[in-house]
């Protein structure tokens, strides 16, 4: 009678590691495919979320013959330390809710609404709105109770954002109309986004009480490993209100770049930079309903320019798409 012994086979620690670097080599390599099909599959997200609100505004427009304003509403409207009575600080998102799906939020705001500052204990202020949000943004640095928006409404290529008559398209208590954008509805930014501050020496920041002449000045206020001297997180936050720090952007700096605020205020001029998650730019909404990326590389003309009231934009491509009627050619237009 014989003992038959038999031997399993098995992988040595060289093929192994073998196996384990092959293995790493594959996941190096499928990694960024899948990480740039989720951003993909998000800013397809985002821009449908920009086409609903443009409907929105155009529906809006159909309705009252005005587009909304980007800051007022009833009330009292404090603005640089005093009142600009009968208006509020409201922004244009709280005027397109019914046209966004939001019909009970809207009626809680028209019943009760009139008498709340967009910093209030309002439970309306408090509820997150898909629609505002781009799924490509992290979460939002803020802590206070009132829901995010990452859209803002462009007040054209000038600082002057607290303006009654501003260069672009939404300003204070300001009611545009289509025939007030002479420069042609495709050529002329409305919305575009601001990416959530999630440091504080993040870019996505402002720098409060910089005060900077020109774009240029603006942009050596960001130190890119200390962040802004005074970094405040308000860009992104509160949809409710419609000051400056919150919901406008400009077309003065390329998009990314830094934010400045004149004062330390949030209701205050400044550069406010249109920025966002996408790898190397911004989405845009345009007055006629389209949305385009805009790269970051995008022609910004002089940034050592003083702002304009008048005429084409010192800044570029860039300035000219945010101006309503500065009567510049824009590529493109007819």
């Amino acid at each position: 009678m014989t003992t038959k012994y038999s031997t399993r086979g098995g992988f040595s620690l060289v093929e192994l590691m073998v196996v384990l670097a092959v293995i790493g080599v594959l996941v190096a390599l499928l990694l960024p495919a899948v990480q740039q099909a989720r951003e993909t599959s998000r800013r397809v997200a985002c821009t449908n979320n920009m086409k609903q609100l443009s409907l929105a505004m155009h529906v809006y427009h159909d309705t009252f013959n005005v587009f909304p304003y980007r800051e007022g509403g009833s009330g009292q409207h404090q603005h640089n330390g005093g009142t600009l009575a009968p208006y509020q600080r409201q922004s244009g998102f709280v005027g397109l809710l019914p046209y966004i799906d939001q019909s009970a939020a809207a009626n809680e705001v028209r019943m009760f609404g009139n008498t709340k500052t967009p910093w209030d204990d309002f439970q309306p202020w408090t509820i997150s709105f898909n629609a505002l949000l781009c799924p490509s943004s992290p979460r939002h640095v803020s802590n206070d109770l009132i829901a995010d928006a990452n859209y803002t409404f462009c007040a054209g290529d000038s600082f002057d954002t607290e303006s009654l008559d501003p260069r672009g398209i939404f300003g204070l208590v300001k009611h545009s109309t289509m025939a007030d954008i002479t420069d042609g509805t495709s050529n002329t930014i409305a919305l575009s986004e601001h990416g959530f501050p999630t440091s504080p020496r993040d870019r996505f920041n402002v720098n409060y009480g910089s005060d900077p002449a020109t774009p240029a000045e603006c942009a050596l206020t960001f130190d890119p490993v200390n962040g802004y001297s005074n970094p405040i997180h308000a860009p992104g936050s509160r949809w409710t209100d419609g000051g400056s720090a919150f919901s406008a952007m400009n077309t003065c700096l390329a998009p990314n770049s830094a934010q400045c605020a004149y004062s330390n205020h949030d209701a205050q001029d400044g550069f406010y930079t249109a920025s966002s998650y996408h790898p190397g730019g911004v989405m845009a909404t345009f007055a006629d309903g389209s949305v385009r990326f805009i790269s970051e590389t995008i022609d910004a003309g002089n940034q050592g320019a003083t702002s304009v009231a008048s005429g084409p934009s010192p800044y570029g491509v860039w300035g000219a798409m945010g101006s309503k009627s500065g009567g510049e050619y824009t590529p493109g237009s007819e």
